[in-house]
């Protein structure tokens, strides 16, 4: 039977998925909120992982090494990622979407104002880096369940013709995110002294990220299941479990984790790596890179809107590999330029970096999402995201930093490595099927990428 035959047959037997577009923007502004936290949290993590943690929390050990092993705490969350992945989106292909993306954003939350009070090595010796750990780990398993269940809420909630804008809600958290967790910390390194910074002035976002926590919960407590998760459960779709998923769609999954390690590893790369290298090689001061991050993340959120419209009038995966090539022209020449001193270059290779990951992320909502039937769409799509920040984002800046002491300085080796990256994603999203997305009645279990 053809793939048309089989969707005309699903779409059949399938009752009409009904949605309400006053739902789905708020269900879009649920998924961005709940989501802004998250990458609020890591990107607050990640820039303090470059500058203060060393010294916080590692520092018995000398000057390189405390930066390894703070860029190893940030991973932390990144190997926490497939463990909340598998547990949140089972449940959230068996019971709902809803409840947990609720569970998902207080736990994170809460982990996240435990570390802004956590005393530092000299208070609590020993304990204060694994109790950072511990908590770390929280927040990844929090976080693994997040992203994709996001995106899903969002997506279910949308009609065809606007998924592309659905997942453009959550591609713009991040530089909303990255630009908001920019200004408070340049902010509080403007107005402290370093001392004050490193004593207590770090702990003040941490802390405050409880009213962003307050406000998404709010708002996510009142979308409604998804109409297509709710439309499987009056046909009563049989449940099904991860092995079985892993079982039926293991080229699908292996194609999703390629599909998205550039932009994985290449973000983290460039700004939690990239601000130190910024900072010690290209002898930027910290107020004049917090300016280029700043200035990269509000490109990156026109470039967010822009993705998700151009993945609605030519599909996810045309999107992506186009926001792929500006990545590769973007980032081949990034940590050379640092070297110049010329900070229009270097901010205007990092803004296209940034921007290029977030325009990639627009359209790979939907490009994972629709991989998969309803009832494996939680599990399939995050255990593939999961695995990719694994893989590729957890250690890119440990790496980074890894391959920087082994050439000795060289650089090259860092943007080798990123770059090699780009041409095995490039060539991952092209190898899967380009076939019309389903759609948005298409409940049928059989639907997916094999």
């Amino acid at each position: 039977m053809s793939e048309t035959d089989m969707s005309t047959s699903a779409v059949a037997a399938t009752p009409v998925v009904r949605k309400d577009r006053r739902m789905e923007r708020r269900a879009a502004l649920a998924a961005s909120g709940g989501t802004v936290l998250e990458y609020f949290d890591f990107a607050i993590f990640g820039l303090l992982a470059a500058t203060v943690f060393p010294t916080v929390f590692f520092q018995d050990l000398d000057g390189p090494a405390a930066l390894i092993a703070s860029f190893a705490t940030y991973g932390v969350a990144f190997v926490a990622r497939p463990v909340g992945s598998v547990v949140f989106s089972t449940i959230g292909d068996r019971r709902g979407r809803r409840g947990v993306l609720i569970a998902t954003l207080w736990i994170m939350g809460l982990a996240t104002v435990l570390m802004g009070l956590l005393p530092g090595y000299a208070t609590i010796g020993i304990a204060a880096p694994i109790i950072l750990v511990v908590l770390r780990f929280i927040q990844g398993v929090a976080s693994g369940g997040e992203i994709s269940g996001a995106q899903i809420l969002a997506l279910e909630h949308a009609p065809t013709e606007r998924r592309g804008r659905a997942g453009s809600s959550v591609a713009i958290a991040s530089p909303l995110a990255q630009a908001l967790a920019t200004l408070v910390l340049a902010g509080l390194t403007a107005g402290l002294s370093r001392e004050d910074f490193v004593s207590w002035g770090w702990r003040v976002p941490l802390v405050a990220s409880i009213v962003l926590l307050a406000f998404a919960a709010w708002v996510r407590s009142g979308v409604t299941e998804t109409p297509e998760f709710v439309a499987a459960e009056v046909r009563n779709a049989r449940r099904t479990s991860p092995v079985e998923v892993l079982k039926r769609y293991p080229g699908t999954i292996v194609l999703l984790v390629l599909s998205y390690a550039a932009p994985a590893c290449i973000f983290p790369m460039v700004t939690a790596f990239g601000v130190a290298y910024m900072t010690s090689a290209g002898g930027l001061a910290p107020s004049t890179t917090f300016v280029l991050f700043l200035c990269a993340q509000l490109v990156a959120i026109g470039a967010a809107l822009l993705g998700g419209r151009v993945a609605d009038r030519i599909g996810s995966r045309n999107t992506m590999l186009i926001g792929l090539v500006t990545l590769a022209v973007a980032f081949v020449p990034l940590f050379p330029v640092v070297h110049t001193g010329n900070v229009l270059l270097i901010g205007v290779c990092t803004a296209g970096s940034v921007a290029s990951i977030i325009f990639v992320m627009a359209a790979q909502a939907s490009f994972y999402a629709y991989s998969f039937p309803v009832r494996m769409r939680y599990f399939g799509s995050s255990i593939s995201y999961a695995t990719t920040n694994v893989l590729f984002g957890g250690t890119a800046a440990v790496v980074a930093a890894w391959l920087l002491s082994l050439t000795g300085g060289g650089v090259w080796a860092v943007t080798a490595y990123g770059t090699v990256l780009i041409v095995v994603n490039f060539l991952a999203v092209l190898a899967r099927p380009a076939r019309p997305e389903p759609v948005e009645e298409l409940l049928d279990d059989e639907q997916g990428v094999r």
